[in-house]
């Protein structure tokens, strides 16, 4: 897609978006689809719909299976990357994730549990007992290149249950990638749960319908690092502005930063103001994320702190590796930061391969000690072999 039609694609979303949006807080059903996937994004505040380059992608935007992960190159890479994550949420809820790469391919499993729920069904002070929870969603991914253009698709079956009952639900995520051929910086758009409506007995809700725009800078050998912006339309809430940094310059160590906006009734609600109380320690810097992580070339692990105010703090731990054969050749470049080089973002920064020449004999080199020179000089001597058949003299 031309550079010019997919501003025009993206200023069009920016006129049609905010038709979509037309509920408020509290309106949607499966809520647990807007709680992130994986550590790493989230430590980078969810800004995650323009980078989309590793198992994430399938959550945030399906386009970036269109490209070669982070870290692949023009000599290939492992063909399957897996990624596998729990989360410690708030209120004892529990959350596992896990995600299977084989680009561009991809499957995905959330799966999330709260037990301990008391039960009452009348107004009395003593409980009649106890109640669990659980919410499950399986993806199915799929992203296709055209030129610097990525697009993708995610399809999902989402189940909930509560106590006895439970409700499903089909849904989809879409999206859409524009890296710059000459430039490291990538465009997304991407909008997340479309599909029908979850139905509890009598009562039929939503899912949380959210449209994503952003932009990536980095990933070159002047900027090894990965800075996003975002801007988040949800349909049942106030639109968030995201900031993510990944700073990888403490060689295989990363460390991330996010924030997040949030409307000021969000923020005192979240921080028990309204109730006359105040939180404390790491608590305040609700909005803000923070998480550091540990690269190999072959398994990544990463950290998120996520503060929720009066409510405490959740934690994130991912575990991701790359296994199997060497994978095909791929288009596009590598991290400068990656042990291979290169530029993640899609700049053309890779070196053909020389090409193959018969094997000679080379030229001995006298030492220092033998001609007197200065240090560091060499005089050669004439070559020890003829000259190879084939090769110009």
């Amino acid at each position: 897609m031309p550079y010019p039609q997919f501003l025009r694609t993206l200023l069009l979303l920016l006129v049609l978006v905010p038709a979509a949006r037309a509920a408020g807080p509290g309106t949607s059903a499966a809520t647990f689809l807007t709680l992130g996937f994986g550590a790493r994004p989230m430590a980078m505040g969810e800004a995650f719909v323009a980078l989309a380059d590793d198992v994430s992608a399938v959550h945030y935007n399906p386009a970036g299976l269109a490209f070669p992960s982070a870290g692949s190159g023009a000599a290939g890479s492992k063909p399957y990357e897996m990624l596998f994550s729990h989360a410690l949420h708030i209120q004892d809820i529990r959350m596992s994730q896990a995600g299977f790469l084989r680009r561009p391919y991809g499957v995905s499993v959330t799966h999330l549990t709260l037990d301990g729920i008391e039960r009452r069904t009348t107004e009395t002070a003593a409980p009649e007992g106890s109640f669990g929870a659980s919410d499950l969603a399986v993806g199915f991914s799929f992203g296709h290149r055209f030129g610097p253009t990525g697009v993708g698709a995610t399809v999902k079956v989402i189940r909930e249950t509560i106590g006895e009952h439970s409700a499903s639900a089909y849904a989809a995520d879409l999206g859409a990638l524009h890296r710059l051929e000459n430039w490291p910086v990538t465009f997304g758009v991407g909008m997340s749960n479309l599909g029908t409506s979850v139905r509890f007995i009598e009562r039929s809700d939503p899912l949380p319908l959210t449209w994503r725009l952003g932009a990536a800078f980095g990933m070159t050998k002047s900027f090894p690092h990965a800075l996003c912006f975002q801007l988040d339309l949800p349909r049942d809430n106030d639109p968030a502005v995201r900031v993510g940094l990944e700073y990888l310059g403490f060689g295989p160590f990363a460390l991330r930063a996010g924030y997040r906006s949030a409307s000021g009734a969000q923020r005192s609600a979240v921080l028990g103001r309204a109730l006359g109380s105040s939180a404390s320690g790491m608590a305040e810097f609700y909005g803000m994320f923070m998480g550091a992580g540990f690269r190999s070339k072959l398994w990544n692990m990463d950290y998120a702190i996520l503060p929720y105010g009066e409510l405490g703090s959740a934690h994130r731990f991912s575990l991701s590796v790359k296994f199997g054969g060497q994978g095909a050749a791929v288009p596009g470049g590598r991290r400068s930061s990656d042990p291979a080089g290169g530029n993640g973002l899609g700049a053309k920064t890779d070196v053909p391969a020389s090409p193959s020449l018969p094997a000679f004999t080379p030229a001995p080199a006298l030492r220092q000690e033998d001609t007197g020179g200065a240090w560091g000089r060499t005089l050669p001597l004439p070559p020890a072999s003829p000259t190879p058949s084939g090769v110009a003299p």
